[in-house]
């Protein structure tokens, strides 16, 4: 069980710095005035504000591995198959699947059909599902595994680019031939939530507890989360962890976050263990003026399970919530397609988004590539990418250039569900400004390179 827990912790940590670098060269054509019915995206190949994301053509030829006259086999990661929690990150497959089709019913990418090797890790087994990749796939895109650090020196010795749907560790993170729609770049963290509770909150910010499993990564993430607030001049009163299964009761927790005056709350974790938490908050009349959640507890299950007990647990996102989809023609279309495709799905999930997005960032640069479609041309189109919202599902960020989020969107969660929180925002429904974004000061690890498996960027197809 305390492994079960973990997973969806480590889910957590490549969620948190989705980001939104700006820049003056725009990479996404506009077409605002696009349909957000299913038919009409399929007939029409836009998305949101991407026109002709996909479309009929003559592109022919063998170019790179998993490229034909017909077809482009590309490959995508996710954990369904741990037996300690199964389906895991399902929803990367269910979205690999709804893109696939909804792209293909227009005409592929230059006429080319994707095809889709759904390569399923199952926690443990990353290393051989990557060497499979290897030997099959053109690319890797919208996937992620949890334990993403083992499979990265394969990837690289056999030079294969990642359109990633997410990644976790930070030999994944920091590793070359990845570009990440929302970027989640060693050494930085996004603050504006932070900045948001001192002037919402200030007197909380000297009274904060801090609270996590005994899970190395998920620590690692608390302790970042440390230093960001602590360079704001907050104190720190109350700094724990427990079991990463979850304790038989949270009653001690609470107690000694109130016997410490704890006003506010960092908590890093997972939505079950959260609601439980918050439950044992209200049977002991404790209530802290604000819970820091990360987008990982944008899921129903923390008000499903918390009930009434749920109150003031704000999350940080970088996506148009899906409560505001009928003033979001992109959220809104990627509800139709999935309605349309594969309607059983799990549809409102964040990492779904993400990976959506990156799916999105994959064909845009495929497309450039034209008929000659390889490796190099793939990975170069990507990083030429330096504003993207994912055609609308979320702030603006900077993929080629890797950059941290100074975008923010901020949900509250009560037991009446999830809704938006003003945060002054100035770009959209999005607070944006580089005050957003701290430069994290200690070592919290480094990605694998080309050069450490005796490669280099030349020798890309």
């Amino acid at each position: 069980m305390g492994r079960t827990r973990w997973i969806v912790l480590a889910i957590c940590i490549a969620l948190v710095a989705a980001g939104c670098g700006r820049s003056d060269d725009s990479s996404e054509p506009d077409d605002s005035g696009s349909s957000t019915s299913s038919s009409a995206q399929a007939a029409s190949a836009d998305f949101g504000t991407l026109a002709d994301v996909c479309q009929p053509g003559d592109a022919t030829g063998a170019t790179a591995q998993g490229v034909t006259d017909t077809d482009i086999t590309v490959g995508t990661f996710a954990d369904p198959g741990f037996a300690g929690r199964p389906g895991l990150d399902q929803e990367l497959f269910d979205t690999a699947e709804v893109f696939s089709q909804w792209c293909n019913d227009a005409g592929g990418i230059n006429g080319r059909k994707i095809v889709v090797n759904e390569h399923d890790s199952a926690l443990t087994e990353v290393k051989p599902k990557m060497l499979e990749a290897c030997a099959q796939d053109f690319a890797l895109v919208g996937g992620g595994a949890v334990f993403d650090n083992n499979g990265v020196e394969e990837r690289l010795r056999c030079l294969l680019p990642d359109i990633a749907g997410y990644a976790v560790t930070a030999e994944a993170r920091g590793a070359d031939l990845i570009v990440q729609p929302l970027p989640n770049p060693l050494g930085k963290i996004g603050i504006g939530e932070y900045l948001w509770v001192e002037k919402e909150f200030p007197a909380s910010t000297k009274h904060v507890g801090i609270l996590t499993g005994t899970l190395p990564t998920t620590v690692t993430v608390a302790k970042q989360a440390q230093e960001a607030v602590e360079s704001l001049g907050w104190d720190i009163v109350y700094n724990d962890q427990y079991p990463a299964a979850g304790p038989t009761s949270w009653a001690t927790y609470v107690q000694a976050m109130k016997d410490r005056g704890v006003e506010g709350v960092i908590w890093v974790g997972e939505p079950e263990n959260l609601a439980k938490l918050q439950q044992g908050m209200a049977d002991a009349n404790f209530s802290p003026d604000w819970i820091r959640s990360d987008v990982n507890h944008y899921d129903a299950k923390l008000v499903d399970i918390g009930g009434a007990a749920v109150k003031n647990t704000y999350i940080p996102s970088s996506f148009a919530p899906f409560e505001d989809a009928a003033a979001n023609p992109a959220t809104q279309q990627y509800l139709d397609a999935f309605a349309q495709y594969k309607p059983d799905a799990k549809t409102k999930a964040a990492l779904g988004l993400q990976a959506w997005s990156a799916w999105l960032l994959f064909a845009k640069a495929a497309r450039d590539c034209g008929s000659e479609l390889t490796r190099s041309c793939l990975y170069e189109n990507a990083r030429k990418v330096h504003e993207w919202t994912g055609g609308g599902l979320h702030a603006p960020t900077d993929p080629g250039r890797n950059k941290a989020s100074q975008c923010l969107v901020l949900l509250k969660a009560t037991k009446n569900g999830f809704s938006r929180v003003d945060v002054g925002a100035n770009e959209g429904i999005y607070r944006c400004g580089p005050e957003n974004v701290y430069t994290l000061e200690g070592d919290y690890g480094k990605g694998i390179t080309l050069a450490d498996v005796g490669k280099s960027i030349d020798d890309l197809p």
